[in-house]
Parts: structure tokens; sequence; C-alpha cells
């Protein structure tokens, strides 16, 4: 298998789009290439940067969520992102992050090369490294950036990781990265030749703990290949090797795999083809709001969602707000209401508040029936996962079957949670009476509440659920019931999976009610009876 052709993209999760946009193309004079969504989650822009043709090389991408937490720095994590400037380049790069008030360390040498640093708005670690004989591309007509000093893609990244060795392994026998320099603690590796030649430096800090991904954190970098039938070799090869590799993935602009080094780092490789050209003009790159045709039908819906922003050069973008609010309410208060989402009050006085959660590829109708049958007289709150796979709704990303993605099932849990909390005070209903009636991926985030927001729910049902992540700090789960319902004969989640939950939940406090139907992944009327009459006790004892 070849080796890759060196750095396609990195993506990292910021604040406010608006104040990317404006850092990223007024200050460090990147070209906006394209404005989409986050195919995975679709009400969350994915705003691509690069040169003035947005060459593969020269691409970061950003997730902004306006109103996510700020993640922490740690082991497990792309800690720093380089650019390449032409040489005697830096002099330049000073005085005009100066004239921007913005602070900066350097001009440093590292292996060598002469470096500034500086963090962006969100808070990443951005370095400027001149790297000579590096081709320059032609300026795009909105930069006031001088061709001679111009940014002329991306340099490299730098992995701060527990242990050095076991990645510097893998990314040299399995991706084919040649070492620089460097020892135990500190490296440089690179890959490609010429002009697509990229770096990556790895730091070993085993005495660090993990680095929680959010806002002001790098998600992955991508590492480039030809086409469609390269990434095929590599998919391949990579399932072969067990190496924990998804499917091949359709991102529009390229395809793509993803897996974990073993510094727990996300690597993605992503095809040059068939680039960013495919669905607007060279001219328009940037201009407007381009979605990919299975997210075409809900413009309307998507466009409402996202916050306006200014591109450079073009008309103002996304200011339709003619769509009718949620269930009356004004546009004001359905903006914090994060979640498409049902909500129908309660029949009776004192009825809790039953939060339903669908299963992949559900929607915010699927459990309302099941809701009422459960428990008629509580309200229910009903929203829609913010993820797409494959056009299917989830709750929170997953690399493979079985394989969640931890850094998005937090950040999803803690959206949820507040989520949650606007709701109560925007329904005026009990905020200490909400139970959660999960089914597989809901039942999962489901549980995922449980652990890390103990005080969102005062129970749970859980259809269908497995372990979603495990807290390093156990939650206090002694006055939360919680009843599993599960099947013996489950193809999706085996029942060791079903029981190493129900342990968890109970070494946190909790009071498990287990039941056990012979059938498999479907809901099954004996586990829907058995959690109706458990929710009849618990109404009782409340």
């Amino acid at each position: 298998m070849n080796t890759t052709l060196g750095i396609h993209h990195v993506t990292a999760i910021v604040n406010d789009p608006q104040e990317n946009i404006d850092f990223y193309t007024n200050v460090l004079g990147l070209r906006l290439v394209k404005q989409t969504v986050n195919f995975d989650d679709p009400y969350t822009y994915h705003l691509y940067y690069g040169d003035d043709q947005g060459r593969p090389g020269t691409i970061i991408t950003f997730f902004p969520w306006p109103d996510g937490r700020h993640g922490s720095r740690g082991v497990g994590q792309i800690s720093a992102i380089a650019f390449a400037v032409p040489t005697g380049a830096l002099a330049f790069w000073q005085a005009r992050l100066a004239a921007n008030d913005m602070r900066f360390g350097g001009p440093e040498l590292r292996f060598g090369a002469a470096m500034l640093s500086l963090y962006d708005p969100s808070g990443l670690l951005l370095e400027l490294v001149e790297q000579p004989g590096r081709a320059h591309h032609s300026a795009h007509g909105s930069s006031d950036v001088p061709p001679e000093d111009a940014i002329l893609g991306l340099f490299g990244v730098t992995l701060t990781v527990a242990q050095v060795a076991p990645t510097a392994a893998f990314m040299t026998d399995r991706l084919g990265f040649v070492p620089v320099v460097g020892g135990p603690d500190q490296a440089r590796y690179t890959i490609g030749t010429g002009a697509d030649t990229a770096f990556v430096d790895l730091i070993g800090q085993p005495d660090v703990p993990r680095g929680q991904i959010a806002t002001g954190s790098v998600h992955h970098v991508a590492w480039r290949v030809a086409d469609d039938t390269t990434i095929q070799e590599w998919q391949q090869e990579l399932t072969r090797q067990a190496a924990g590799v998804t499917e091949i993935r359709d991102r529009q602009y390229f395809r793509s795999i993803y897996f974990r080094e073993p510094g727990g780092v996300l690597f993605e490789i992503a095809t040059d083809t068939p680039g960013f050209a495919i669905d607007e003009s060279s001219a328009e790159l940037g201009t407007r709001l381009m979605l990919p045709p299975w997210l075409e039908p809900r413009r309307v819906e998507i466009e409402r969602h996202l916050p306006p922003i200014t591109i450079p050069g073009a008309l103002p973008a996304n200011t339709n707000q003619e769509e009718a609010p949620i269930m009356g309410l004004s546009q004001t208060e359905t903006s914090k209401l994060a979640f498409v989402h049902q909500f129908i009050p309660a029949q009776a006085a004192g009825a809790p508040t039953l939060l339903l959660l669908h299963g992949t590829g559900g929607n915010e109708h699927d459990l309302l029936d099941l809701g009422r049958l459960l428990y008629p007289q509580a309200a229910l709150l009903s929203p829609r996962g913010q993820v797409l796979e494959n056009g299917m709704p989830r709750f929170f990303r997953r690399l493979a079957e079985g394989v969640f993605d931890l850094d998005d099932l937090r950040q999803r849990t803690h959206d949820l949670a507040a989520f949650v909390a606007t709701a109560s005070a925007t329904y005026d209903f009990d905020p200490q009476r909400v139970i959660a009636v999960g089914y597989s991926n809901g039942a999962n985030i489901a549980a995922s509440l449980l652990l890390l927001h103990p005080k969102v729910l005062a129970g749970a049902v859980l259809f269908h659920a497995m372990v979603p992540l495990v807290p390093e700090q156990l939650p206090d789960l002694r006055s939360v019931p919680v009843f599993m319902g599960a099947g013996r004969s489950d193809s999706m989640i085996a029942p060791q999976q079903t029981e190493r939950l129900e342990q968890l939940l109970q070494q946190s406090g909790a009071e498990v009610a287990m039941h056990w139907q012979p059938g498999g992944h479907a809901l099954n009327p004996s586990e829907v009876r058995a959690a109706t009459d458990w929710l009849g006790r618990f109404q009782r004892g409340g």
C-alpha cells in the first residue's frame, strides 16, 4: 500500500461563526472556499478556508458551536496547527498581528525553522512557520496580504500524546511517515514530497490528563490520497490491520475514512477528488450556503437554525426567518431550544415529564405513542437527534458500529442537559420530575445523562442500552431509580454489554430494575408492560 500524499485538511471546533470568518479571512488572508453544514449535524455550519482554489493541503475547516463549552488541553489531542509562509515573511506577520492588536510569541527556531505562535479568537494555538521552496498560488482578490508574504498552506500539526513510541510506530509502520529528528519525548515526522511535504511533531506528556475536545479544540487531521480507488484500498488494509476504521463516507467534496491512532487522536484519510468546484464556480467559492443533494430538501429548515453570517464580497447569508416558530413560541425563545422537538403538556397536576429519546433513524414523533402508553398523564418532551448518519437522525456520532465518538458524545450530552433546562423554563414544567425514556441510541444518551449530569433526571427507562462511556468519577445516583429492558437475542447489543451498564449504574448507587425478554433489538410488549408497571410504582412512591 502506498503512503499518503501529505496533509489534506485540519478540522477544529470554534465559538462564533462570524468571528471565525473575520479572523481567518481579514487577518490571516485565507479564502472562504466553502460554506456548508456539518453533514452529521446540519444545524451546525462547516466552514472551509484555503488558498484561491481550495487545494488539498491548504484547507482548514471549522464547526462553530456558538454556545458550546470550552475544551480542555491534554493528551490525545492535536495541540497546534502550523501554516507555512515564505522565507522572510515573519517580519510582515509580526507587523500585521501587532496592527490587529493580537499577541504572539517568537520568532523562534524549532527544528531549524523560524516560526511565530498565536491564538485565534476561540483559543486554538496556531503557528506560522517559514518553509523554503513551497509553491506560491494565486492570491484571491479580497485579501490585502501581499502574495510574497501570504500563507502558502498547512505546514503540519503537533500531537500531544501520553507516549510518543506507540504513535510513532503507527505512523511509520502503517501510514508511511518518515522520522526527521527527535527522541522519546519529542520528535518530528514527515509525509509527502516536494511542495506537498507536511510535518507532524509528537510531544509525549505521560503525566498530563486526557484533554476534552469541545470549542477551542482541534477535532481531527486528514491525510491525502488521490481518488476513490486508493481510499478503498486504504479502508480494506486498515480493516485487515484491525485499526478500528470506519466505512467510506461521502463528504461531497471528498470521500473519507476515520480511525484513531494509539495516542487517541482522530485521523482521517480523504481523497483529493472531486474537489470544491463541483457545485459552484471557482469565482463563487464560499459566497453562499451549499448543501449536498440529500439535505437540499431541508434547506429552509436548516437555514432557520443557522445564525446569520456576512461573507466578504457576498450578500449577507441565511436571513430567512419566515418559517413558523415551534409551538407558538417567539423566534428568540425557539432559538434557545436548540433541538427540533415536540412538547405535549401534562394531563394531570403533579405528573412528571417524560423525556423521549428515539433510536437511530427516528425523530421527535416516534416515541409519542409509547410515552402516552407508559404514562398517560405525563408531559411529553421529545427532541430529534441532531446528528445525521446516512440521513438518519441520531443523538451522537459513532465511528463504527458500537464504537462511539466519545468527545462528541460528551458535548451532545451537555447540549441535551441544557436543552432540558431551557425547555423546563419555557414550558413551565418541574425540572426535578423529568424521567428519560430512551430506546437504543436514545437510551445510550439517556445513560450518558445519568453519568455526566446526574441531577437532570429523576429516573430513567432504558430500552436496549449499552455503556456509552465511563466517567472519570462515578456520579451519585442513590436517589435515581432506573428501569432497563433488553433482549437475550439482541444482535446489536450483546447481553454482556447491557449487564455492564446495569453494574455501572448500580456502582453509582442507582436502584436498577432489570427486565429480560427472549427477543431481539425491537421493543417487546412484555418489556413495555414491565416499564409501565414500574412507572406506576415510581409515581406512587413519589
